[in-house]
């Protein structure tokens, strides 16, 4: 398991803190086996790993807001078991974190400022609590920006918790549910994949058509004609950054859009972009994360990273800004990657 860039909480899980690891370097002194990772998600300046054979949970990192979900708000700099909880994926934003579990129940913990977890008479939660859904719906997909949690339910709906002003001009439904507040977005079809920037959403229609909704100061919304040129173009995989996202088609190639000021487009050329532009690389793309502006793409001939490098987060051995897609020779044989806000993963096959 490999691991680079920002470290200043000890979200690296390496033992200390530091502003930045360059280069990638492997992590020692694990309390489980790399083997049995399933999962891996980023956050703001936390990390949390799931384990295929047992479902234990593990985390280390940022921990103010309690969003490792130990208990407490003290950092942690090495991975420690959160607990035996047996979730099918999870999920971390910049101070929370969530998860949903095998019987398709929603868990949060972490910041609740702007209510985002739920819980309105607490600043945070300190350990993964289940939340109760409107008439007993069950989770598909949980999600975050800065300040919101986005709930995809299995029916094909979206419900958003925190703050929503940037939605101000969507057509949001609010309800109360066991003293929660939720807004419902309003969609005449069902909802099959989100992603969410820092006050944007990327949405993924039953059509397989994509609108974004929220703030554009960036181009971070196109409009829909420019998000759907190709009708038959499939859909792979959804991601955003802060103010930029992107989609991986099923011919293994991606498409971002957005701010661009750091390169986070993978382009080199000034300005943002308010129409996909194809992002670079050499071979077909497997996957690709987006940090909160800089990118990380598996491809069949290896990895590659691009952008904002301040905290070494590209992985090249410096912190010069990268403005097009990059392989790092070093890794090769990767089988899954992450990226948070300013720090990434990677993970061989074994």
């Amino acid at each position: 398991m490999y691991c680079w860039g920002a470290n200043s909480h000890g979200q690296l899980g390496l033992g200390f803190s530091s502003e930045m690891c360059e280069c990638p370097q492997q992590v020692e002194s694990l309390p489980f086996d790399p083997r049995q990772i399933a999962a891996i998600s980023a956050g703001g300046g936390h990390t949390l790993i799931t384990l295929d054979t047992t479902g234990d949970v593990y985390c280390s990192g940022w921990n103010h807001r309690a969003q490792l979900g130990l208990g407490h708000t003290e950092d942690v700099c090495r991975f420690t078991l959160v607990g035996k909880y047996g979730f099918s994926s999870i999920s971390c934003g910049w101070d929370v974190s969530g998860a949903i579990s095998n019987e398709r129940d929603v868990y949060l913990w972490g910041s609740n400022v702007w209510h985002q977890v739920g819980n309105r008479c607490e600043k945070y939660l300190s350990v993964p609590t289940k939340l109760a859904l409107p008439n007993g719906t069950k989770a598909k997909k949980v999600c975050f920006g800065l300040r919101h949690t986005c709930i995809l339910t299995e029916d094909g709906k979206l419900l958003l918790l925190g703050k929503t002003k940037w939605l101000q001009n969507e057509d949001i439904q609010p309800s109360v549910h066991g003293g929660v507040e939720f807004y419902e977005m309003g969609f005449t079809e069902p909802i099959t994949n989100v992603a969410s920037g820092e006050n944007h959403l990327v949405i993924q229609l039953g059509q397989g058509r994509i609108v974004c909704v929220g703030d554009n100061k960036f181009g971070q919304c196109p409009k829909e004609s420019e998000l759907n040129r190709d009708q038959c173009q499939l859909v792979k995989q959804l991601e955003s950054g802060w103010s930029h996202s992107g989609y991986l088609a099923n011919d293994g190639r991606v498409y971002l859009w957005g701010r661009n000021n750091y390169r986070q487009l993978g382009v080199a050329t000034d300005g943002d972009h308010s129409e996909p532009v194809l992002l670079d690389v050499e071979s077909k793309v497997e996957k690709f994360c987006l940090g909160s502006q800089h990118g990380l793409a598996l491809a069949v001939d290896g990895l590659y990273t691009w952008g904002w490098n301040e905290h070494g987060n590209c992985g090249t051995g410096g912190v010069e800004n990268v403005t097009s897609p990059t392989r790092i020779e070093a890794l090769v044989n990767i089988r899954e990657i992450a990226a948070g806000a300013g720090f990434c993963w990677a993970l061989k096959k074994m």
